[in-house]
């Protein structure tokens, strides 16, 4: 049943109509300005506080880029979206379109008669196929943007690349790092705690909103267990707590101390971007589908600005304690496949035991039921089951020329009865830095798809593992809760498709025993150091 709104706004009016597709907010408490990006007609309006509008920035406002200690002319604004604004008075832009670039305009330290002009901002990353969807400047001046690559893997037909998503951070010393950058991840919105030390995060395609902690170069992040749908904006606000707005028009209230999540309005529009005005009290909002820039205030039974819970610390996932998923017998499910591989888990006396063989391997064996999540359209004929296993997954490289994967086999079956299954396909391979856009050829080769290319654990026991289909079929991201096996999930990538989003348990007459996690927990991940080309 879902959740009915507590209705906490109860004054909720348009500050401007008869916008474009608009979708960033930025607001200047000294002066009461507000600034919404207009993405599909590249303008950034500049909202009076008496309602006044205009354009101070579109495509044919002059843009710079340094290059050596000369400023050289570059191509104009496309597609803004993300607005921030310093306490200096610069505002900072970036671009939802692959190469999207990072763009900051002095919006007080104009002279009278002094044309505008925008300077491209560098960002340790060249020639790079992300598009920007959110930018946040935090109290020391810090940035954070966040993006993905999947409007440009998406335009590639049939090309059956994978899309990432990553963070990025700039710190108070000009350091960039790139502390999250995920396969099959598409990060929609970033904001600052108000003290800086976190950043809450949202991604569009998994539904995850969370928590990223920014006070060491270790990856500490905190997921909330809710599932949201597209979320689209955030919002951090004064009590620590995050305001999360759906593409839906749901907006709710998550306080990742005690992880509660609290739906607030339901508006009958399309939310993009929020922004909390606290000169006024209000919550800024842009409606991309009605054309319109709200200001919400709270009615009055709640408090938003309230700590909801008890005062402590973000619970971190690095923080939990470590969990095993490795029953002392083998599934019947498994036994078959390993004695086609040589390996009888059953036979008495045998050499070595179940669990000392999936320690030994790493082994990964999941038989799991699948239900459609949300509301995603008509999805023709969707999976119900997914049965595979992974038998030495870190095991991944070249040698002599030849491309070497792990052991597996895959079965994921539909509505229908139909079957994805692995089979045997000619592929031709190539090596590659996605993040750097550089890709060797490898050579042609008969390989089993779906491939498991990646597989990890994290401390607390949730694993990830996917399987790339390389055009042949669709690529699978699971994400694998041991402690709550009903709490996991998977996306499906269907070549040239939508993603598909389900939810995965253990079939119901079996308990958590039925699956197999082995993998090495690792530490967390080292954020990436981020460096300019010489």
């Amino acid at each position: 049943m879902n959740p009915k709104p507590l209705n906490v706004f109860g004054l909720v009016a348009a500050v401007a109509k008869d916008l474009r597709s608009p979708d960033g907010i930025a607001h200047d408490a000294e002066s009461g300005d507000i600034y919404v990006s207009e993405e599909n007609k590249a303008t950034v309006l500049r909202i009076k506080p008496n309602g006044a509008k205009e354009v101070v920035y579109d495509r044919d406002t002059p843009l710079y880029e340094k290059r050596g200690k000369s400023d050289w002319e570059v191509p104009g604004l496309r597609s803004p979206e993300g607005l921030a604004l310093d306490g200096k008075g610069t505002l900072y832009v970036v671009e939802d379109v692959p190469g999207g670039r990072l763009i900051s305009f002095n919006v007080k330290g104009k002279s009278a008669g002094t044309r505008s002009r925008g300077q491209v901002v560098p960002i340790p990353i060249e020639n790079s196929p992300f598009a920007w969807e959110s930018i946040a400047v935090g109290p020391a001046g810090e940035l954070l943007m966040a993006g993905s690559t999947m409007e440009s893997m998406m335009g590639k037909s049939g090309s059956g690349a994978l899309f990432r998503g990553a963070i990025l951070y700039r710190d108070a010393q000009g350091e960039w790092w790139l502390p999250m950058n995920h396969a099959m991840a598409s990060y929609s919105a970033v904001c600052f705690s108000p003290d800086g030390d976190h950043a809450f995060f949202a991604c569009e395609v998994t539904g995850d909103v969370g928590c990223l902690d920014l006070r060491s170069r270790t990856l500490r992040t905190y997921r909330a267990n809710h599932t949201f749908r597209a979320p689209e904006g955030l919002c951090a606000l004064p009590s620590g707590s995050v305001l999360v707005a759906e593409e839906s028009g749901k907006i709710y209230r998550l306080d990742p101390v005690i992880d509660k999540v609290q739906l607030l309005y339901d508006h009958p529009g399309a939310l993009e971007s929020l922004c909390w005005d606290g000169t006024q009290g209000r919550l800024l909002a842009t409606d991309d589908q009605q054309g319109v820039l709200l200001s919400m205030k709270q009615r009055g039974n709640i408090d938003l600005l309230s700590v909801v819970g008890t005062a402590g610390d973000i619970p971190f996932e690095d923080r939990s304690i470590p969990v095993e998923l490795i029953p002392d017998r083998c599934p019947k499910y498994l036994a078959k496949v390993l004695k086609l591989g040589g390996y009888d888990p059953f036979l008495e006396g045998g050499k070595v035991a179940f669990r000392d063989f999936a320690q030994r391997y790493c082994l990964i064996a999941i038989d799991a039921e699948a239900e459609l999540m949300g509301r995603q359209g008509s999805v023709e004929d969707p999976f119900t089951q997914i049965q595979f296993v992974v038998v030495a997954p870190y095991w991944i490289g070249i040698q002599e020329g030849e491309l070497v994967w792990s052991s597996s086999g895959f079965t994921a079956v539909r509505k229908s009865g139909q079957t994805v299954k692995t089979e045997l396909v000619q592929r031709q391979i190539i090596q590659g830095d996605l993040m750097e856009s550089r890709f060797i050829p490898v050579g042609g080769q008969t390989i089993a798809l779906p491939v498991p290319f990646s597989a990890r654990i994290n401390i607390d026991g949730t694993t990830s593992v996917n399987f790339m289909g390389m055009g042949a079929m669709p690529d699978f991201f699971l994400v694998l809760n041991t402690v709550e096996t009903d709490q996991s999930v998977m996306v499906v990538m269907p070549p040239g498709g939508k993603p598909q989003q389900y939810k995965l348990q253990v079939p119901s007459n079996r308990d958590k025993s039925h699956w197999v996690v082995a993998l090495d927990r690792k530490e967390p991940d080292v954020w990436r150091r981020l460096s300019f080309a010489p």
